[in-house]
């Protein structure tokens, strides 16, 4: 129960924390609209008094005093503006940010502003108006843009920061199983060679009996599991191996010590080439999907192992009868330390996967499942 909570906590967390950041992204975006909302009807104040000025400019006499209304005209340097008569021809522009002033740009300039906005209405006597085209000022565009490209730089930080914060751990992960397995085949080193002097004194006194057999047997499958451990690491020595040949070793082991209620079937319809793989680890692969597969079924059921050939590769397909996984579990079944079972660390298929893609360079994955029918694995190996 508590491993599962802990991975249930951990993916809580990580939803959280992307909830969180999703969220921080769409505040900040609504808040810098809404301040360019407010700075685009600014402009739009300041659009409609350079009209004002404008009209009162055209309706002046020689004796006004046009000061403020050409001051207003000249300080607008920054938004694009057209002005047409009512027949939409271009009378005037200003601020368009191009050197460019052929009839074509500006008619496709004039196009945009339209659709920008509505013009404001200029009275230049009665029965006579222009209209003031305009569009947002190249401030106002940055503005907008600056926020996305800022969140974007942002995310894509965060999301090299966390590649490279995957792959450190995932080194020192490594690290750590190679050391474990290590140590461990270590420890099961010094009790097991002593076990076997035992035996063969045992024997040399004239100590004949079945349970000194079944007792040698499975000092010798200690001694398969601490050579498997040993593995884990080091320098892998592959050779050719008779993979159905492998498979049926591993499946009397485990048929043995099963109930008479489950059966494991290995089916074949092609002549299989001999692959070049570590005969010991890929054995171990081997057994913990038959061992997950025999604990699914709680010891009833079939299940079925079926090989087919591929052209570059050979693909073993584990189809059991047994209670299936869930859809929430899926996600988790190859990680370190998941396991739904009462007993047992969770180790087995992580394991299984590292030894099948990373020692060997093929795939192991879950094809599919389905509660209380069964559940598929399949195994990827490269033909060489």
């Amino acid at each position: 129960m508590f491993k599962l909570n802990s991975f249930f906590l951990k993916s809580l967390w990580k939803g959280g924390l992307l909830l969180l950041a999703i969220l921080i992204g769409v505040l900040t975006l609504i808040y810098t609209e809404r301040f360019t909302d407010q700075l685009r009807a600014q402009e739009n104040d300041r659009v409609r008094l350079w009209g004002e000025a404008i009209s009162l400019i055209l309706s002046s006499n020689s004796n006004s005093d046009l000061t403020m209304a050409t001051r207003i005209i000249e300080l607008n340097t920054s938004i694009p503006l057209i002005l047409t008569d009512d027949q939409n021809t271009i009378l005037t522009y200003r601020n368009l940010n191009s050197k460019d002033t052929s009839i074509n740009f500006l008619s496709k300039e004039l196009s945009k502003m339209m659709d920008y906005s509505d013009p404001i209405t200029v009275n230049i006597s009665p029965g006579v108006e222009q209209f003031i085209y305009r569009d947002e000022s190249r401030s106002l565009k940055r503005l907008r843009f600056f926020p996305k490209l800022f969140l974007g730089i942002i995310s894509l930080y965060l999301f090299f920061a966390y590649l490279a914060f995957s792959r450190s751990r995932k080194s020192e992960q490594n690290l750590v199983w190679n050391g474990m397995a290590k140590e461990t085949a270590h420890q099961l080193g010094t009790p097991l060679s002593a076990l076997f002097g035992w035996t063969t004194i045992l024997e040399e006194e004239g100590v004949k009996s079945k349970a000194l057999n079944e007792i040698k047997k499975d000092l010798s499958r200690l001694q398969i599991v601490a050579d498997r451990f040993s593995k884990i690491g080091s320098e892998p020595t592959f050779s050719k191996v008779d993979i159905i040949g492998l498979l049926n070793q591993n499946s009397d082991y485990m048929q043995k010590r099963s109930s008479k209620t489950l059966k494991i079937n290995i089916k074949s319809n092609h002549q299989l080439p001999n692959l070049k793989v570590e005969p010991v680890l890929i054995g171990w692969v081997f057994e913990n999907l038959m061992r997950n597969a025999i604990d699914a079924m709680d010891g009833k059921g079939v299940l079925s192992i079926s090989i087919r050939v591929l052209e570059k590769s050979i693909s073993i397909d584990f189809d059991d009868s047994g209670k299936g996984i869930s859809t929430k579990d899926r996600r988790n079944i190859f990680k370190p330390g998941f396991t739904t079972k009462s007993r047992g660390w969770g180790l087995g298929l992580s394991l299984s996967k590292r030894i099948v893609e990373i020692v060997h360079g093929g795939r192991l994955y879950l094809l599919k499942s389905q509660l209380d029918k069964g559940t598929v694995f399949r195994m990827d190996l490269k033909i060489i």
